[in-house]
C-alpha cells in the first residue's frame, strides 16, 4: 500500500508536468521547457557525481549533440527524431574516446580536464566558421519531426521535452536500485572493494561518462529545434557551471533532483529579473542575488532540496526478495588440493621492503590463520593475493593459474573482506550484501534502464537476505549500513563476502570491534564454512579467536615469515615469542 501510494503521487506529479504546457501561460511555457532541456542535462550530471566524478563540460556535449543534429538537418532536410539519434551516437563516440584518455585522474585533475574540454570546444564552435556560423551562429532549423508530424507548436515541444525527461528520471532512478547502480555507487571511495567483487571500475566509468554525455547531447539537440537556431554561447562554460549547480541544489542522489533543481533555478533567475526590472535595476544584479540565495541554501541544505522532500514521502516498500536465490558454483573438489600457491612473495615501496620470500599454500578446506605484529605485512599480502597490488618479485597461482586482473579473481572462486570496513553507508545492508553477486548476474546498463532486470534482481536480494539469515543480521537488512554499530558492519561484510560464492574466503580482522556474543556467531560461521569445504584465510589479532580455530597458522614479521605450524607448535617457537614480546631473535633462535 505504502508502494502504491508513492508510486501514485509520482504518477500525479509526472502528468502535471507534461500538462502544464497546456495550460501555462506562452511565456511561461517558454520558462518549462527550458528548465526540461536542462534538467535532462543535469540528470547526466548526477549520475557522474554518483560515481564520484566532476564535469565541467557538460555544456560542452550539450553543444556537440545540438550542431550535429543542427548541421545534418540543415544540410539534408530531416526533419525527423534521426537527427537525433545521430546526434547522441556522435556524442557517445566522442565521450568514449574522451573517457578513455581521462577517467583514471584522480583528484582535481578530472575537473580540469573536463574544463580544457569544454573550453577547446567552445573554440571549435567559433572558430569553425564555414561549418558552424562562427560567433554568430546558424538559423533556418527545420523543426523537429515525429512520426511524420513536424511539431510547430510550442506547447506540444515542451511537453515532448517533459516526456523525455521523466523517461530519464525513471531510467535513471531504477538504475540506482540495481546491480549497476550498487556498483556505481562504490566507484567514489571504494574502488579496490568493487574490483574485489568483479567490477571493472575503468568501464564502468566510462560508461556512466558516456551515458551522461548522450543525455546531455538529446538536451542540446532539442535545444536547438526548439529556437531553430544554434551558436557557441549557450554551451560554454557558464552554462556548465549552471548544469552543476542545479545537480548540486537539487541533489546528486537522485534524478528528481536534477529536476527540482533545474525548474528551481530557472524560475529563481526569471522571477529575479523581472522583480529587479520591475525595480528600475539594470545590469545582471540579479546574479548577485543568486549568488547570495545559492550560499544560504546551501549552508541550510548541504545535500541538496531533494533528500529534504523525499523525506516527507511515503517510504518505498521493500522489494520483493521471495524466489529461489542465484545458483550456487558446484566445483570438483578434491581434498587436500592447492588452491592458493604463493613462491617468493616480496615487495618494496620504494626504499621499503614490506614483503620478501613468502611461501605458502592454502590447501581445500583449511582454515589457515596468518598472525604477526602490527607491519609485519599481513594486509600487504592480502592485497597481492586479491590483485589489488601487485608483488615485485615471485609467483601466486590460482587454482594452479597465474593470478588475473584484480575484477576478475572474484569468478575463480576467491573473496576477501577488508581491515578497514568498506561498505556504501547510504546504502541499506542488503544493497550492500547483493553487491557481493555482481559477477554472478549479467544486466547491465540497457537493462538496468528499461526495468529488464527485475527477476535476476529479485534473486540477488533473495540471495543476499539468506546471507544476512546466516550471520544472524536479517532484522538489519533495510536499514543504511552506516547506520550499524562498527561489529555489525564487519558481519554485514563478511555476509557481502559468501554472496560470490566463494572457495577461497580471505578475512581481514573481522573479529576487530566485535563483542564477545558477536565473536561466538563469527566463529559459529567460520566452522559451517570450513564444514562446506571453503578455504579460509584469516588474519587476525585476537589470538584466544585464532588459537581456538584455525588448523594451520603462518606467522610474519618485518615482512618475511618466520614460522608455520599448528597453532600448539607456533606457540611455543621462540622467533614468534620474539617477535611478540620484542626479543632479540638471535638469542631465540
Amino acid at each position: 500500500m505504502i508502494m502504491r501510494a508513492r508510486s501514485v503521487l509520482g504518477l500525479c506529479v509526472g502528468a502535471a508536468f507534461v500538462a502544464a504546457p497546456w495550460v501555462l501561460p506562452s511565456f511561461y511555457v517558454g520558462i518549462l521547457a527550458f528548465a526540461g532541456i536542462y534538467a535532462l542535462a543535469a540528470i547526466g550530471l548526477i549520475l557522474l557525481l554518483q560515481a564520484g566524478q566532476v564535469s565541467l563540460g557538460q555544456a560542452a556535449f550539450m553543444g556537440i549533440g545540438g550542431y550535429v543534429s543542427a548541421l545534418v538537418s540543415r544540410a539534408y532536410g530531416i526533419d525527423s527524431a534521426l537527427t537525433l539519434v545521430l546526434a547522441v551516437a556522435v556524442t557517445a563516440v566522442i565521450a568514449a574516446a574522451f573517457g578513455l584518455m581521462t577517467l583514471k585522474l584522480r583528484g582535481h585533475y578530472l575537473p580540469l580536464a573536463t574544463l580544457a574540454f569544454g573550453i577547446a570546444t567552445s573554440g571549435v564552435f567559433t572558430a569553425w566558421h564555414d561549418v558552424t556560423g562562427g560567433a554568430s551562429g546558424l538559423d533556418k532549423i527545420p523543426s523537429l519531426g515525429l512520426f511524420g508530424h513536424v511539431i510547430t507548436d510550442d506547447r506540444f515541444y515542451a511537453q515532448l521535452i517533459w516526456i523525455v525527461v521523466l523517461l530519464a528520471v525513471c531510467g535513471v532512478n531504477r538504475l540506482r536500485t540495481s546491480r549497476v547502480g550498487r556498483a556505481i555507487a562504490t566507484l567514489e571511495s571504494h574502488d579496490g572493494m568493487a574490483r574485489s567483487f568483479g567490477v571493472d571500475t575503468t568501464a564502468l566509468r566510462v560508461k556512466v561518462f558516456v551515458l551522461s554525455a548522450v543525455l546531455a547531447a538529446l538536451a542540446g539537440a532539442l535545444y536547438v529545434h526548439l529556437l531553430r537556431f544554434v551558436s557557441p554561447s549557450p554551451f560554454g562554460l557558464s552554462s556548465s557551471f549552471k548544469l552543476l549547480i542545479m545537480s548540486v541544489v537539487g541533489g546528486p542522489v537522485s534524478g528528481a533532483g536534477a529536476v527540482l533543481g533545474a525548474v528551481t533555478l530557472e524560475s529563481a533567475q526569471w522571477g529575479l529579473q523581472d522583480l529587479l526590472a520591475r525595480w528600475g535595476a539594470s545590469g545582471n544584479l540579479e546574479v548577485i542575488v543568486f549568488g547570495i540565495l545559492l550560499v544560504v541554501m546551501l549552508l541550510k541544505f548541504p545535500r541538496g532540496l531533494w533528500p529534504t522532500v523525499e523525506k516527507r514521502l511515503p517510504a518505498p516498500a521493500a522489494r520483493s526478495r521471495d524466489g529461489a536465490g542465484l545458483p550456487m558454483r558446484r566445483p570438483d573438489t578434491k581434498p587436500g588440493e592447492v588452491l592458493l600457491d604463493l613462491k617468493g612473495i616480496g615487495i618494496r615501496f620504494g626504499g621499503l621492503q614490506a614483503l620478501a620470500d613468502v611461501d605458502m599454500v592454502l590447501r581445500r578446506g583449511e582454515l589457515v590463520g596468518l598472525i604477526g605484529p602490527n607491519g609485519a605485512g599481513k594486509t600487504t599480502l592480502f592485497s597481492i593475493i586479491s590483485g589489488l597490488q601487485r608483488q615485485t618479485s615471485g609467483s601466486v597461482k590460482l587454482f594452479g593459474e597465474p593470478l588475473p586482473r584484480s575484477h576478475l579473481i572474484v569468478r575463480n572462486g576467491m573473496a576477501r573482506t577488508f581491515q578497514h570496513v568498506q561498505l556504501v553507508p547510504e546504502m541499506s545492508v542488503i544493497e550492500n550484501v547483493a553487491l557481493g553477486a555482481y559477477w554472478r548476474t549479467r544486466a547491465g546498463f540497457a537493462r538496468s534502464l528499461l526495468a529488464l532486470d527485475a527477476s535476476e534482481n529479485q534473486q540477488a536480494l533473495a540471495t543476499a537476505q539468506a546471507a544476512l539469515v546466516r550471520v544472524g543480521l536479517a532484522a538489519e537488512a533495510d536499514l543504511p549500513a552506516g547506520s550499524l554499530p562498527l561489529g555489525k558492519q564487519r558481519i554485514v561484510e563478511i555476509a557481502r563476502a559468501l554472496m560470490a560464492d566463494p572457495q577461497i574466503l580471505l578475512l581481514d580482522e573481522p573479529a576487530a570491534g566485535l563483542r564477545f556474543s558477536e565473536k561466538l556467531m563469527l566463529v559459529k560461521i567460520l566452522r559451517q564454512l570450513q564444514a562446506d569445504n571453503v578455504t579460509i584465510l584469516l588474519v587476525e589479532h585476537d589470538m584466544e579467536l585464532v588459537m581456538g580455530c584455525v588448523q594451520r597458522l603462518v606467522v610474519l614479521d618485518r615482512g618475511r615469515m618466520i614460522a608455520e605450524g599448528t597453532p600448539h607448535e607456533v606457540q611455543a617457537n621462540p622467533a614468534v615469542i620474539a617477535a611478540y614480546l620484542g626479543g632479540s631473535r638471535d638469542k631465540a633462535a
